[in-house]
């Protein structure tokens, strides 16, 4: 009789054991977020109020009674460890709303205290661990990777901190460098003689960097036949003949038919919208694109071009020059242009130039 009385208390007192135990809830406000650039800077533990806010931390106290808690810190890059260190709270609260600048800090902070004393967060030694990392952060920034932030919750204890006695929640970003967008053709570099290019449809091609959230924009504006595209003019005259539409990728190809105007100059180059730390939903404005330079061309179409190559290379062999001839037969084409002190005719203007030079002794250099 005695051992079921027994029982039958500890069985009444199981509920107020439970209920007396520590819980907490641990949840960043988002999993990741990608940028393209991230500078070292921008996580200074000693100047925290001027990093940008990143991501939310909420931690909240569900058991009875309420308890301070040690909170564990890990940043990683890459699995390479950056920072370790351990914060206890000064006070029990019902929840605590973090953020970054929480997080990484060697400054006071109104909700925790250092659990050891003289703790500061610093990366000097850990960059030891990676070549690549270390020349990237003494530069200023992180290379591609991802920089992960781990956090653990547990109950405030003098113990050791095991990790799989606590509460845990992590946040990601994800660093991809987006690098330059280096244009390959139609065309060349603006300030070049425009090449003419005819067929359809035109691929426009370009190497860059590719991401898995970068978006890339195609512009191509159009110039009358008079009035070729110029170095310094080109971004604010001729008329925007296509652009990428938004919401829409140009995965470093295009190939549409478009309605290219024979004899027209054409401009074209590529943006992408960057994501940095400041501005990781990537906006379409100020400082926060990645453009390439321009490309120039001139199109005709493919029977003017036949006939003017055609007609150009007549007008070339009507002066006998027997290099000429020779490149000929050596499998060279003439474009159909002349340059003279750098400005380029072609068409009829380049036919009489050449006719001009009839009966005349001239010499042919080859140059690359």
């Amino acid at each position: 009789m005695k051992r079921l009385i027994f029982i039958v208390m500890v069985i009444a007192l199981l509920p107020v054991l439970v209920g007396a135990q520590a819980n907490f809830s641990v949840e960043f406000d988002r999993f990741s977020i990608n940028v393209n650039n991230f500078s070292t800077a921008s996580f200074d533990p000693f100047a925290p109020e001027l990093q940008p806010r990143l991501t939310t931390l909420t931690i909240r106290n569900t058991g009875t009674p309420l308890v301070k808690i040690d909170l564990k810190l890990v940043l990683e890059w890459n699995n390479i460890l950056l920072v370790e260190t351990i914060f206890s709270s000064k006070d029990s609260l019902k929840f605590w709303t973090l953020t970054n600048r929480d997080l990484i800090t060697n400054e006071a902070s109104t909700f925790f205290d250092f659990k050891y004393p003289n703790t500061n967060i610093t990366v000097k030694d850990a960059i030891e661990k990676s070549p690549t990392l270390k020349s990237a952060v003494l530069a200023g920034y992180f290379p591609d990777g991802e920089l992960k932030f781990k956090v653990w919750v547990r109950e405030y204890s003098e113990t050791e901190f095991d990790n799989n006695n606590a509460v845990y929640d992590d946040f990601t970003i994800i660093i991809r460098n987006a690098g330059n967008i280096t244009l390959l053709s139609p065309g060349v570099p603006i300030g070049k003689t425009p090449p003419l290019v005819s067929g359809f449809p035109l691929s426009f091609l370009w190497n860059s960097q590719l991401t898995d959230f970068n978006k890339y924009k195609l512009i191509i504006k159009e110039f009358p036949p008079g009035n070729p595209p110029a170095l310094n003019t080109v971004d604010r005259t001729g008329a925007v003949f296509y652009e990428t539409p938004d919401g829409e990728n140009e995965n470093i190809g295009f190939a549409n038919f478009l309605p290219f105007t024979g004899g027209n100059f054409y401009a074209w180059k590529v943006t992408t919208a960057l994501a940095t730390e400041y501005n990781p939903k990537k906006q379409n404005n100020g400082n926060n694109i990645l453009s390439s330079n321009w490309y120039v061309f001139q199109f005709v179409d493919e029977e003017s071009a036949s006939t003017s190559i055609s007609e150009f290379q007549t007008h070339l062999n009507m002066l006998q020059n027997d290099t000429l001839l020779n490149l000929y037969t050596e499998g060279y084409v003439p474009t159909g242009i002349v340059i003279i002190e750098d400005r380029a005719y072609s068409g009829q203007d380049a036919i009489k130039l050449i006719d001009a030079l009839l009966n005349q002794d001239i010499s042919v250099v080859l140059k690359d």
